[in-house]
C-alpha cells in the first residue's frame, strides 16, 4: 500500500504543516538533494556523499519499501518547551 508521511512542526506563534507526500515521493526528493552535495563545503563530507552515493540511493529504496509496509502511526514525536514536532506514517 502506498503510505503518505506529514510533519508538523507547532510553535506558540506557528504552525507549520507540510502537505501529505508519498513516501516514495519524498525519498525521490531525498535523492534529488544528492545533486546539491556539490555545494557541501566540508570537504570530507563531500568526498563521502560522492564516494556512496550509490549506496545512499539504494538506502532510501529500502526506507521507502520498508515503510510503505508499515501500519499507519508516528514515526516521531519531539516536544519541546518551544515547539512539538511530529512526523507521522498515514
Amino acid at each position: 500500500m502506498q503510505r503518505k508521511i506529514q510533519i508538523r512542526i507547532d510553535t506558540e506563534d506557528t504552525h507549520f504543516h507540510l502537505p501529505k507526500v508519498k513516501v516514495k515521493t519524498a525519498m525521490g526528493l531525498a535523492k534529488l538533494a544528492l545533486w546539491g552535495s556539490n555545494f557541501i563545503k566540508d570537504e570530507q563530507t563531500k568526498h563521502f556523499v560522492h564516494e556512496n552515493k550509490h549506496e545512499i540511493k539504494r538506502f532510501l529504496d529500502l526506507v521507502a519499501t520498508e515503510l510503505n509496509a508499515e501500519e499507519p502511526g508516528v514515526l516521531v514525536d519531539v516536544q519541546s518547551k518551544d515547539a512539538i514536532i511530529k512526523i507521522e506514517l498515514i
